[in-house]
């Protein structure tokens, strides 16, 4: 079986007003040390006797674009000679607009790096400000031609909707304007207003107030119908991707997650599952370099690092239920009942049958196909609701 690696980089140059993740602004002077802690981890992985085999590599953050080239050589360096890794293998990096030149796009692509994911959250100058992005719309427009120039014939855009400022026009001006750059990948994602963000505290004293539910309803369906007419296939609740001559553009690191297939997190507040184990690295950048930087010899393995803070096994019932949980967000192919019984030498039938003859029943799961090829999916109304129907496997 393929894995998949993410490598986190919580740098950021601040913090924007809706941001909860695990990032520290200010610190960049202390990137090449970091570069350091992450190679040391990733080569912990030679201690197994037969390399890991990697079909995607993520770096996710924060702001990975903040990273220098030389950094990301040794890092690169580092994952090359202690996994495995496949002739196609999908190298992804996320990056926010103002923060990726032309030459250093072009270093990125010399380096291996074949995806790039552009953190543009808006084209609207309105909402970028009401955000407190540090990028301005000339950003996004000089950030994606430079990463055609460079090379780069996978770009994925971040988007947001759902904005308390938000109505349904302006989202269609921001989704349209980003669809005539003609990426080959979106994603899109509904604001949450999450605690201990700037957000929140205007949504605390009154300022703003979460977008109405059926208005962000109403956005979802209009992205679905802006995108379906410009060629874009919606393989995910919050994804969509294009085919080029056949080549299959959906996210591959994605996948990993929502098939429930294996990937190993690095870095300050990494996450992986690995080995039927979900593992938690620390997430204080200061502990994480301490902790690497003390690192000695001992028998080290990539579910036990210097910087793991928790490591729990997850039983084959909980298994089960997450493969519901993620496989029911991919929109056409769902979760397969022969992958399923392989899988777990169990039917997905009879383990859930109250739950999947209830969600038919009321319109939100279908299933499809016949034979090896028989499926349950989500219905356009399940897509609506899709929490509602993930959460009826837990």
């Amino acid at each position: 079986m393929n894995h998949s690696l993410y490598v986190h980089i919580p740098f950021c140059k601040h913090r924007c007003h809706y941001c909860d993740f695990i990032t520290t602004a200010g610190r960049e002077s202390e990137l090449p040390l970091y570069a350091d802690a992450l190679v040391k981890e990733i080569r912990i992985a030679n201690q197994y006797t037969e390399k890991i085999p990697l079909h995607s590599i993520y770096f996710g953050g924060g702001t990975p674009s903040l990273m220098a080239l030389k950094d990301y050589e040794k890092v690169l360096e580092a994952i090359r000679q202690s996994y495995a890794l496949t002739e196609e293998c999908e190298i992804s990096l996320e990056a926010n607009p103002g923060t990726i030149q032309a030459d250093y796009l072009k270093g990125l692509h010399a380096l291996g790096f074949n995806r790039i994911s552009i953190g543009v959250q808006s084209t609207d100058s309105f909402d970028l400000a009401r955000l407190d992005r540090v990028h301005s719309i000339r950003d996004v427009l000089t950030s994606v031609s430079g990463a055609r120039r460079a090379g780069f014939r996978n770009i994925n855009l971040d988007l947001i909707f759902g904005l308390p400022w938000q109505d349904l026009e302006s989202w269609r001006n921001s989704l349209q304007r980003a669809i005539d750059l003609q990426p080959e990948h979106f994603s899109l994602y509904s604001l949450i207003i999450e605690e201990g963000t700037a957000l929140y505290r205007w949504h605390q004293r009154g300022l703003i107030e979460p977008q109405d539910q059926d208005l962000q309803a109403d956005m979802y369906e209009l992205a679905m119908e802006l995108l379906a007419e410009a060629g874009y296939q919606h393989y995910e609740i919050s994804n969509w991707a294009k085919e080029n001559d056949g080549v299959d553009l959906r996210c591959r690191h994605n996948l990993q997650y929502w098939l429930n297939d294996p990937y190993i997190g690095v870095g300050a507040g990494a996450q992986g599952y690995f080995e039927h184990l979900r593992l938690v690295n620390t997430p204080g950048l200061t502990d994480y370099i301490t902790r690497m930087q003390g690192a000695g010899g001992a028998d080290w393995t990539p579910t036990n690092t210097p910087a793991t803070i928790s490591s729990e096994f997850v039983d084959p019932e909980t298994r089960m239920m997450d493969e519901m949980m993620l496989g029911l967000r991919l929109i056409r192919q769902g979760v397969g009942a022969k992958n399923f019984h392989r899988r777990y030498n169990a039917s997905m039938e009879a383990v859930f049958e109250a739950e999947l003859n209830r969600l038919v029943g009321l319109g939100l799961l279908e299933w499809v196909g016949e034979g090896e090829s028989k499926r349950i999916r989500l219905t356009h109304r399940g897509t609506m609701v899709g929490n509602q129907v993930f959460m009826a496997f837990v």
